[in-house]
């Protein structure tokens, strides 16, 4: 087994795991439950991590894994509508001035 991604939000350990399922690589979650262990370990050494089975395919996932964040990294930003030009808030998917949807409006 070879760890493939590491982070302090738990959340994102197990977007992190899905991608993976959802092309076929086997993955582990280990150290999830040390999130919460306070003192006599660093910080960084309670982070969940994730681990992927096949060594072979570490660098598949890794690639897999920093396409997908950069994805979702460009979700957290706002957008401007193509139809109408109003700038709306990341979390919006639709524009609440003329209804143009978002994955239509930006691909």
């Amino acid at each position: 087994m070879r760890k493939v991604y590491s982070s302090p939000k738990t959340d994102l350990v197990y977007f992190a795991k899905s991608v993976l399922e959802a092309n076929n690589i086997e993955s582990v979650i280990l150290r999830e439950q040390l999130a919460g262990v306070v003192g006599g370990i660093a910080p960084l050494d309670a982070w969940p991590e994730l681990w992927v089975h096949d060594a072979e395919r570490l660098v598949e996932a890794r690639q897999l894994l920093e396409a997908s964040m950069a994805k979702s990294e460009t979700l957290d930003k706002p957008w401007q509508c193509q139809g109408c030009g109003e700038k709306i808030e990341a979390q919006f998917t639709q524009c609440w001035k003329c209804g143009t949807e978002f994955w239509l409006s930006e691909s």
